[in-house]
């Protein structure tokens, strides 16, 4: 795995930038929006809840990220406002919600419907924030950069399955996507970070809990510094970045493609290379 080394220096470059965000009142969006105002950006933070305090630079605007209606608002306001949206960080979510084991009844005895509301915040959500992003920042000539917030749980089996779900869905939305932008000539780079154990208000009470089973999560700010950088970062495009114990690794040309390629095998076509000669007959 090809490690990253992140220093002060690599994030200057974001003096003057703006910076549209969700979920930026706590965790890793609030750790986010602080490090952007200390290096000069400006920062517009959608989330369902006020920022702690105000500051300088920081332009709030109440978001529900499940509402496509409160989205677009969201946008609106900060092209607005400031004329160009740079980059993006659609990091809003929540905490596991679905019981698919035993399901609920409701007051008639009927059998409900599990829970959604993860999906639609952690996936569609952020499905929505990248669709408006990448509208907004198609106009101009300069393009943007898109991070999505996924997870390391999006890599493996985990007994949260709707948190699970929402994040295999993230890294799959977040590949194919960066796949597609470059296919399409646009000069916006979509990246997406894929975390472990992480001080946040995902699960309440997380820090206690976590020191009952003697297990330190890595502070927001290691978190809000990767994605800082790839904003700044012009060279990075279609990666996936792990970060864990305060360290960062690109996986995806390192490790996810190419275990992809070790399986198809030597000679056959990716299967994204038979939809690209399906497409070009289609268009005969």
């Amino acid at each position: 795995m090809a490690e990253i080394l992140i220093k002060d220096e690599d994030l200057s470059g974001l003096k003057g930038k703006v910076v549209v965000l969700t979920g930026g009142s706590s965790g890793i969006g609030l750790a986010t929006v602080d490090l952007l105002l200390s290096l000069g950006a400006s920062v517009v933070s959608g989330d369902i809840n006020p920022p702690p305090s105000e500051a300088p630079g920081l332009l709030f605007v109440k978001t529900d990220v499940s509402k496509w209606e409160d989205l677009r608002a969201l946008f609106k306001k900060a092209k607005e406002h400031h004329g160009r949206i740079d980059s993006v960080f659609a990091n809003a979510g929540i905490g596991p919600r679905a019981n698919y084991l035993a399901l609920e009844t409701d007051d008639q005895g009927e059998l409900k419907e599990p829970s959604h509301e993860l999906l639609d915040i952690g996936l569609r959500g952020l499905i929505n924030t990248a669709c408006l992003a990448l509208h907004y920042m198609k106009e101009q000539p300069e393009g943007g950069s898109i991070v999505l917030m996924g997870s390391s749980t999006g890599l493996q089996p985990l007994r949260a399955v709707d948190y699970s779900t929402a994040k295999h869905g993230v890294l799959g939305f977040g590949r194919g996507l960066a796949r597609l932008a470059e296919i399409a000539g646009l000069p916006i780079r979509i990246n997406t970070l894929t975390p472990s154990w992480t001080t946040s208000n995902v699960l309440p009470g997380l820090e206690d809990l976590m020191k009952g089973i003697s297990h330190v999560p890595q502070p927001a700010v290691v978190v809000a510094r990767a994605a800082a950088y790839l904003m700044n970062d012009a060279s990075r495009q279609g990666n996936v970045v792990y970060v864990a114990d305060g360290k960062y690794k690109e996986i995806e040309k390192t490790v996810l493609y190419p275990a992809y390629e070790t399986i198809l095998g030597q000679g056959n076509p990716s299967d994204d290379d038979v939809l690209k000669r399906l497409l070009e007959e289609a268009a005969k």
